[in-house]
């Protein structure tokens, strides 16, 4: 009988590399034993848990953000040059050796690992229809960021590489079979952090969305295309129907505060979260804290690491009383004297005190900052997720993937690239729903330029800011702090310990 030897640090690496794991398993059992020995329900939580890779400030959320036009990390002084590794990825000047490129694609194989290994072991068919949803939710994020797929069939044979490699056309097309082939399989309801129809037809919306990105591939070399893109009706059409499914289920409301979506209960306060990452306060928690930290001062409370920034012309696009750019929840009374949304000028204590610097000056944040030469001040801060003053370093604070506003705009964007309005819905009244919501003046026109502004306001720091820029044409443009760039950033290099172990992998081209 075949032998399935569980030494799963040694699978893992034979598969990905080196990856943390929730538990090991050193037996050498029988096949048959080992299907009825384990729990799939355990299997299916540790595929969960994989999506925490998107909850820290570096890796995968690194690459989605600090690339973009919405975020940087200034080197102040001594602090935060880490031998370039953040300035490389906002001027477009990474290479193959970069450490969180290399861990983002380890990452997510490992989350595509995961769900694959429930596949294994005689799940029920909404068990097998989540990890297929999971695999699927990996393997868009290793097309849109690294251009290909890598999968196993179950039971496959883990001392040879990988059987399954797609590129980028290939990619998205399994995506969008999986998704549709399981979708009906899914819970029709059970709470943001399952896989749900209503997180199915999202991820399907942005799956439809970026196809004719992904697309535009040379043939030859699987080369990534800056576009111009060529959106088709019928694209648009799938995308507006996955849309018209998530919000004619009456499930889902705009939220009256906005940052109740990202709050350390946002499971509870949130009616507009459709897929989270979930986050138990105080016990079962990701990096969630790092949201706050990665940004504030070592003298802002709660204190933080004096980090990244978000960049000026983000921060001008806004209204002065728009909610999403500076908004006090009432529980900030008494914990901190900051408002959640953007950082500027100078910043006080819970009491109202005004805080100093390290030095005993003001502390001031000033728009300005350089990548190369910045001081402890410059740089507008974020407050995206409200700190859990409760438990600071292990909060409750959900990652938020999908929410009602993103389906919204999906289908305002997918309308103006030729799609077939629905159910009265315009582009201009769509963006108006959310921005009279948000505390925003109604719009007289919608374009794809202005949408592209308007998903800046609502998504920043969300993790969408480089998916976005790719599919409307300006992630290689010249921004604050970053010069033009070249077809070669638009997807990452295949990092070398891979190629070394996987001769069915092909480099990027460019590296």
């Amino acid at each position: 009988m075949k032998k399935i030897y569980w030494t799963l640090i040694l699978i893992i690496s034979l598969f990905v590399g080196c990856t943390d794991l929730d538990e090991e398993l050193n037996d050498t059992v029988e096949g048959s034993v080992a299907k009825e020995s384990v729990d799939t329900k355990s299997l299916l939580i540790a595929a969960y848990q994989a999506l925490r890779i998107f909850d820290t400030q570096d890796n995968i959320f690194a690459l989605q953000e600090h690339t973009s036009d919405e975020m940087a990390g200034p080197t102040r002084g001594p602090d935060w040059d880490d031998a370039g590794i953040w300035r490389v990825l906002h001027t477009h000047d990474w290479t193959s050796s970069h450490t969180y490129i290399n861990s983002a694609y380890n990452g997510l194989l490992s989350g595509i690992f995961r769900a694959t290994q429930v596949l294994e072991f005689a799940p029920t068919p909404s068990q097998a229809a989540e990890a297929r949803f999971l695999r699927a939710f990996f393997s868009f994020h290793m097309v849109d960021n690294f251009g290909l797929v890598l999968g196993r069939e179950p039971g496959e044979d883990l001392t040879q590489p990988p059987s399954i490699y797609l590129n980028r056309p290939e990619g998205i097309e399994f995506v969008i079979s999986e998704l549709e082939e399981i979708i009906n399989d899914l819970p029709a309801s059970g709470g943001a952090s399952i896989a749900t129809q209503n997180a199915a037809h999202t991820l399907l919306a942005k799956a439809y969305l970026n196809r004719a990105v992904f697309l535009a591939t040379d043939e030859n070399t699987n080369g990534a295309s800056a576009g111009p893109f060529t959106f088709s009706a019928a694209d648009m059409n799938k995308v507006i129907e996955h849309c018209d499914a998530v919000m004619g289920s009456n499930m889902y409301t705009l939220e009256d505060k906005y940052f109740d979506n990202f709050s350390p209960t946002n499971t509870d306060d949130s009616s507009e979260n459709i897929f989270v990452s979930n986050n138990v306060q105080g016990s079962n928690t990701a990096n969630t804290h790092s949201r706050w930290h990665m940004t504030l001062h070592y003298n802002n409370q709660p204190d933080g690491w004096n980090g990244f920034v978000t960049l000026s012309d983000i921060y001008d696009l806004y209204e002065e009383d728009d909610m999403r750019r500076s908004y006090t929840p009432d529980y900030f009374e008494g914990n901190t004297g900051m408002n959640a949304g953007y950082l500027v000028g100078q910043q006080y204590a819970a009491d109202g005190t005004p805080l100093q610097d390290r030095q005993g000056g003001p502390l001031v944040f000033t728009p300005e900052f350089s990548l190369t030469s910045s001081n402890e001040l410059n740089g507008i801060r974020v407050i995206k997720y409200p700190p859990d003053f409760v438990t600071n370093n292990t909060p409750g604070n959900d990652y938020v993937f999908f929410r009602l506003a993103d389906v919204m705009l999906m289908k305002a964007e997918a309308i103006l690239r030729g799609g077939n309005a629905t159910n009265g819905d315009t582009p201009i009244g769509l963006v108006n729903d959310i921005r009279i919501k948000r505390n925003a003046s109604e719009l007289n026109t919608i374009d794809l330029t202005s949408l592209l502004e308007e998903r800046a306001r609502e998504f920043y720091w969300e993790g969408w800011r480089r998916n976005d820029q790719i599919r409307f044409g300006t992630f290689l443009d010249s921004f604050q702090e970053k010069p033009v760039s070249t077809e070669t950033y638009l997807l990452f290099p295949i990092p070398p310990s891979a190629l070394s172990t996987n001769p069915n992998l092909i480099q990027n081209p460019g590296y």
